[in-house]
């Protein structure tokens, strides 16, 4: 057998005709498709004088980056594909005030390399000629007011989306399958679940197989009074959430705003839910028959910005938070429970025992547990340099009633906090901002020698770059 010699020259040019049938130029290939997301860095410092209750000088700190761009085709024959990838890692970095008891060990792989890439959702769209309707099938970000779709929450399913009547937004979802941020990170092993149930470490990149459907109805109208918002949400999560409601009334003109919100759950707690496995199988439902499953949350707020009316560019707010039923577990996560509030850190805290967060140990307490909150807080931002430049100042004060059936007398936690924020967005894409949240704890708990115990004190500290596109 003869081998043919072709020259350098010769092998180019044949390799060429040999793929030009079948392949395009890079350009022609993504021609019409949208590409949006950011790339994010944040450096987060969390410190307390008393870690979770007692342990003194503890704390975290980490670098966190992320990065996530969104594909859509162009429609054809009214179908559209979309593509979302992203990048997520965090790098803990104790600088010797770590939880472990190995002060300078971190976790993660810090600057070595590390695989948390991969796609976050695949999905398509369709959209009919003959209806104002919206269908969207695969796996797809989890947006709505008890999740937070861009900390991560997906589900796999369908959501239809119908504008046919004015004004009016219907909304249907099923999904087979979900996840949310809080569900992949580990059982705490060192926060007090408060029920008497042994906490399990569950740590799962899973979803969670179970259904979950919602029906939603979203009105908004501009009249010559203002703008009138509300919204109605019904939820129902196989071995989670027998039934969860959230309701919204809205209103603003260009000077005033006002928004009533109401959230009320009626938590799953059987020994073979997601949430009972998720702190403690109950062995024995005998021992827990008081299991309280309600939780509500009703949040006032009153707002005014200055800036259009007065050429004054100052925002503030002022609210009000409390609940009626057991608990304050009405979300599958404290980012996206869509209470509307100020602060960054009493309402994701074991000290003050407040969560929105069905997933969180703390503030569930829906076994032989009462919860009575009351918060107010206040927020205020003013902007310089044609609001390129924003400074702000979020206050909360607030008092968490407990009782307990191991507990005569009602425990009552007080607390405060302060938190100052600033903002620079540098260009249309780059911001970069930074805040300060100072929380302090009061149990009104004393040790036999009348000294206060469990009182915490907790400083919180955040840098983030952020680049959007």
């Amino acid at each position: 057998m003869k081998f043919l010699k072709l020259s350098l020259a010769a092998s180019i040019a044949l390799g060429a005709l040999s793929t030009s049938s079948f392949a395009q130029p890079l350009e022609e290939a993504i021609k019409g498709v949208d590409v949006s997301g950011y790339l994010r860095y944040r450096y987060t410092d969390d410190r307390y004088n008393k870690n979770q209750f007692g342990v003194s000088g503890r704390g975290s700190a980490a670098h966190q980056w992320r990065a996530v761009a969104d594909f859509k085709t162009p429609a054809i024959n009214n179908v559209a594909l979309n593509l979302g990838i992203w990048y997520n890692k965090s790098n803990n970095v104790n600088h010797g005030k770590g939880t472990s008891d190995i002060n300078f060990a971190g976790t993660g792989l810090g600057a070595g390399a590390d695989g948390q890439f991969g796609v976050r959702s695949f999905y398509a769209t369709i959209t009919p000629d003959n209806t104002a309707t919206t269908v969207k099938i695969g796996k797809q970000p989890l947006d709505t007011p008890i999740t937070y779709a861009p900390d991560g929450d997906r589900g796999t399913g369908i959501l239809v989306l119908n504008n046919d009547v004015p004004n009016l937004t219907l909304v249907a979802t099923a999904f087979d399958s979900w996840m949310v941020n809080e569900a992949t990170i580990q059982a705490r092993n060192d926060v007090p679940v408060g029920n008497g149930i042994a906490q399990t470490n569950l740590t799962t990149d899973n979803s969670i197989d179970k259904n979950l459907y919602a029906v939603a109805g979203i009105y908004n109208l501009d009249t010559d009074y203002g703008n009138f918002g509300g919204q109605l949400w019904g939820f129902y999560i196989d071995s989670a959430v027998d039934a969860l409601v959230f309701g919204e009334l809205s209103w603003k003109n260009s000077l005033l705003r006002a928004k009533a919100q109401y959230t009320y759950a009626a938590i799953n707690n059987d020994k073979d839910s997601i949430f009972a496995t998720y702190y403690g199988k109950v062995a024995d439902r005998k021992q827990h028959a008081n299991i309280k499953e309600a939780n509500d949350i009703l949040a006032l707020e009153v707002g005014a910005n200055l800036t259009q009316d007065y050429q004054l560019p100052l925002d503030v707010r002022l609210g009000y938070i409390t609940n009626f039923a057991d608990g304050t577990a009405v979300a599958l996560e404290n980012e996206g429970s869509n209470v509307s509030r100020a602060g960054k850190v009493w309402w994701d805290n074991a000290a003050t025992g407040i969560s929105t967060s069905a997933l969180q140990s703390y503030g569930v307490r829906g076994i032989q547990t009462d919860q009575d909150i009351n918060v107010f807080y206040a927020a205020g931002n003013y902007g310089f340099i044609d609001n390129r430049l924003n400074l702000g100042l979020e206050f909360a004060y607030g008092q968490n009633k407990l009782s307990t059936s191991s507990v005569k007398d009602t425990q009552k936690i007080k607390f405060t906090e302060i938190t100052p924020t600033i903002s620079w967005k540098h260009s249309k894409n780059l911001t970069l901002s930074s805040y300060y949240a100072y929380l302090q704890t009061d149990t009104g708990l004393k040790d036999s020698n009348g000294q206060n115990v469990d009182d915490q004190k907790r400083g919180k500290f955040r840098v983030e770059a952020k680049y959007s596109f």
